[in-house]
């Protein structure tokens, strides 16, 4: 358990957010603290929304005067499951399609890494976008679980072909171990190879690589959210105090979608933008160090710390004539 401690601790605060997130609707305001105009005993208008961050408002409000921490906390669910679950289906399904390549046709690998290799020197926000465009706007008859799904799908395609690549070299280096050779010779097929050698390996990748498209998630959503695209789609009441068209807003006030409605405030309400970056930079810290952690554990680094001597004085060692034999010259 020591090897993981950092993997725990961070686990342990994801796990908490998320809970706190679930059961916002249990103790946190549903207008998420409103107040768009602010007035003196005489009724004269003299605040207007977004305020600073005060005693009020610990981290501000949005122009629609919404509290930034209460919609941080809110839409934490919505970003931290949908990575997590992206990223899941990306190594289960790349996973599984790796080593098939690997094990039942090796023959239409390199014709699959030929085709994936295109994917490397177009960048995914490209491809994204491009896969998006047909869901940007506002839906009066699509619901948002359909959108939400179809961007997922978008979203595990996207890292499908990396984790393809990497499952398929995996195995193939597994497949050159003494073990795994030996198991052959002896008549064992290529199921057995899979469930009973190859997947006690295949699983510690699986979790480290999870680790590492979870993270990929999180930076391909943030940069959707700039573009307008928020996951879950847009809120048809937009953003208060633009003129037509009305600016779009996120309807899951996911964390993404939050910097990309408030990305034009950065001048006028710069904690508008930095309260949900600075969410995504938390997060994004806290599970590289986990993938770090993994990742050593994985291929055997051990951190040793060397300890203070307690006695620093040189030790002088006494001896006797009678451990001496002298020779006459």
């Amino acid at each position: 358990m020591r090897k993981y401690k950092k993997t725990i601790i961070g686990s342990t605060f994801l796990l908490l957010l998320l809970i706190m997130s679930l059961l916002y609707p249990y103790y946190g305001p549903k207008d998420f603290n409103h107040q768009v105009l602010v007035k003196n005993e005489q009724g004269d208008i003299f605040g207007r929304a977004p305020f600073p961050p005060s005693g009020q408002h610990l981290l501000g409000t949005n122009r629609n005067g919404e509290d930034m921490h209460w919609l941080l906390l809110y839409g934490a669910k919505f970003t931290l499951i949908s990575a997590f679950g992206v990223a899941l289906l990306r190594v289960f399904l790349g996973g599984i399609f790796g080593i098939f390549l690997s094990m039942w046709a090796p023959f239409l690998k390199g014709y699959v890494k030929d085709f994936f290799l295109t994917f490397r020197y177009i960048p995914s926000i490209l491809i994204a976008i491009l896969l998006m465009i047909p869901i940007v706007g506002d839906f009066n008859d699509v619901a948002v679980s359909s959108i939400v799904t179809y961007q997922i799908i978008i979203l595990v395609f996207i890292g499908f072909p990396s984790v393809t690549i990497f499952a398929s070299d995996v195995t193939d280096q597994l497949l050159q171990t003494s073990f795994v050779q030996s198991s052959k010779l002896m008549g064992a097929g290529k199921l057995h190879i899979v469930r009973k050698q190859l997947m006690p390996y295949i699983r510690s990748y699986g979790i480290l690589f999870s680790v590492q498209q979870f993270i990929s998630t999180l930076h391909i959503t943030m940069q959707l959210g700039l573009f307008g695209m928020f996951l879950g789609g847009r809120n048809r009441a937009g953003v208060m105090g633009y003129e037509e068209p009305p600016k779009p807003a996120t309807i899951t006030n996911e964390w993404a979608g939050l910097i990309g409605q408030n990305f034009s405030e950065f001048v006028r309400a710069p904690w508008a933008i930095l309260t949900p970056v600075f969410g995504f930079f938390i997060v994004i810290v806290i599970v590289n160090m986990m993938k770090n952690e993994l990742e050593g554990n994985l291929n055997g680094v051990k951190v040793v710390k060397e300890k203070k001597k307690k006695d620093l004085s040189p030790k002088v060692a006494a001896y006797s004539a009678d451990q001496f034999e002298f020779v006459q010259k």
